[in-house]
């Protein structure tokens, strides 16, 4: 059994199942690890929430997006947190997801997905050491006891600042292997290729936007990736509430 990790997906169907096939993934014997923002962007969030639910061995890391997606799901709305702007725009690729055929949302089908998301958990170590997160922590404190909870799924020093001091310095993270997303990488690889820093491994490649998906062998850091999302975005229909 491998464990293999993957990043951020945002909707993007098409690129999830070129990296499942590209990766030769079985879902009925290799663990997947995701690291959360499931949702929004590409218009197929449901559609990659069935192709999740295929997994047997699968943890979720809850995403940003991923919270509002169920926000919106119990209480028909976005509450993102401060200074974090949304609104009713931001919730069209997610909603879009969810129409039947004759227009009308699926409502048996979003009440599934919402105990999906409820099963996320805010991070994930692994039996060897290794931590996962969507987006990072306040490394002042333990991963168990942060004062500010939404740092998992927005925090940005991790990669920007913290991982940077590691790799300068030769330190690294107190954990085997430290796995994020939510920060893209394509700043600092314009190539589309995930980012290691110390012993940090930054795999959001920058699915949900013009970027590729990675999914990553946890053990021996061989990774598989989609097509650009730009060439993957072709023939997929505008969407607007």
């Amino acid at each position: 059994m491998r464990t293999l990790v993957i990043g951020d997906i945002h909707g993007n169907l098409r690129a999830l199942k070129q990296v499942f096939e590209r990766a030769d993934f079985d879902p009925a014997g290799d663990r997947l690890i995701s690291l959360g923002d499931v949702y929004d962007g590409h218009p197929h969030s449901a559609g990659c929430v069935e192709e999740l639910l295929k997994v047997k061995d699968f943890v979720l890391c809850m995403g940003n997006h991923d919270m509002h997606a169920l926000n919106w799901m119990r209480e028909g709305r976005v509450n993102p947190s401060p200074g974090e702007e949304w609104d009713e725009d931001d919730l069209v690729s997610i909603v879009e997801s969810y129409r039947r055929p004759d227009g009308a949302l699926d409502e048996g089908l979003i009440q599934r997905h919402a105990g999906f998301l409820e099963r996320a958990l805010p991070y994930y170590i692994d039996a060897g050491g290794r931590l996962y997160v969507h987006a990072g922590i306040d490394w002042e404190y333990p991963v168990y006891a942060q004062p500010d909870k939404s740092v998992y799924y927005y925090d940005r020093k991790t990669y920007a600042e913290h991982a940077v001091q590691h790799e300068h310095r030769g330190t690294k993270f107190p954990f085997r292997d430290v796995f994020i997303g939510h920060t893209k990488t394509l700043e600092d690889r314009p190539d589309g290729k995930p980012v290691r820093r110390a012993n940090l491994w930054n795999v959001d490649t920058g699915a949900g936007s013009y970027g590729k998906l990675t999914i990553m062998n946890v053990e021996t850091f061989e990774y598989w990736q989609s097509d650009w999302g730009a060439e993957l975005r072709t023939g997929e229909k505008e969407l607007s509430i």
